[in-house]
């Protein structure tokens, strides 16, 4: 599998570097946008809260069920992962639990009148220009890290993802999360990417948040016989042609694979962010997608692989 190389990186981020505390939201901030799956125009509102973690509360519903983003809750992950408590069903959370998470908001409501969180233009870029004018409000504590104590192994159909240890974070090492992803789907404009590097809130703004989810022109057909992507359109996703031409120029060369670690980032955090915690490790994903991440995640508790530790050991943001 082949790497790229990318010399300069446009900044597409605005976030500045602060402590790892607990901290939520200094005012309520709200969009618009259409569901990838769903198709429907949804509102949703990022509010304060007093608990940590993300919970997603169902406005549209009577009696506004809440579901907690957590991996207990993942009730299915085909071309999205969604999470389920009673009524409460809300989908494609990983773009906007990515931001959240990476970005150090660890008490925060979610509230929206529909099923599924808003695409957005099919990155998390909308996430995190309006984190920007959400601000921050610092709450007591620091957050603990999720260090991953021993190696987690996942495969399956042609997938693999291993997580593997890093020394335990000090005052002389400092608490990191690598990320290496690699992605090759066999057809023009979409073969061998890969990418590597380590996941903070700066590097997630400038690296991974505007890189844009995906499809191949083969794949439409059955995907609209699925009842999925009803919202879709080239505002929200880019489309490789059966020649390997993308519908819009890329915003990186190996923009697949880094939407690939985007959605990776998102999921991961379904196992550490109800205790508002960040994570210690080396995540490996090859050909992983949702369903992958979810597998791993749910593998790594099972095992007690994570163990809790008090922060901060910050790393270099």
């Amino acid at each position: 599998m082949s790497a790229f190389f990318i010399s300069a990186q446009p900044n597409y981020g605005s976030l500045k570097p602060v402590p790892h505390h607990f901290s939520t939201l200094e005012r309520e901030v709200e969009l618009e946008g259409v569901g990838l799956h769903c198709g429907q125009q949804i509102r949703l509102r990022l509010l304060p809260s007093d608990k940590v973690g993300v919970t997603f509360v169902r406005t549209d519903l009577e009696g506004h069920p809440e579901v907690d983003a957590d991996v207990a809750q993942v009730s299915t992950t085909v071309h999205a992962t969604t999470i389920e408590c009673g009524t409460a069903r809300v989908s494609t959370i990983e773009h906007l639990l990515a931001a959240l998470w990476v970005s150090d908001y660890t008490h925060v409501r979610v509230e929206l009148n529909g099923p599924e969180v808003p695409i957005l233009d099919g990155s998390s870029q909308g996430w995190i220009e309006l984190l920007s004018q959400a601000g921050r409000r610092q709450l007591e504590g620091i957050r603990p890290i999720a260090h991953l104590q021993a190696p987690v192994w996942v495969e399956s159909k042609g997938t693999q993802m291993f997580g593997l240890p890093l020394p335990t974070p000090s005052e002389n090492i400092k608490t990191e999360f690598r990320l290496s992803v690699g992605v090759d789907f066999d057809a023009p404009g979409a073969k061998a990417q890969t990418f590597d590097g380590l996941v903070t809130a700066r590097s997630f703004a400038d690296e991974l948040a505007a890189a844009r989810t995906f499809t191949l022109e083969a794949w439409l057909a059955p995907l609209r016989g699925a009842g999925l992507i009803k919202g879709g359109s080239l505002e929200n996703a880019i489309l490789i042609g059966t020649d390997g031409t993308p519908s819009s120029p890329l915003r990186f060369e190996n923009e697949l694979a880094r939407h690939k670690a985007l959605d990776c980032v998102g999921d991961l955090a379904l196992a550490i962010c109800a205790q508002g915690a960040r994570f210690h490790g080396h995540i490996i994903a090859i050909r992983a997608g949702h369903g992958a991440h979810r597998d791993w995640v749910s593998q790594a508790l099972a095992n007690n692989a994570l163990i809790m530790r008090a922060g901060d050991y910050s790393c270099d943001e």
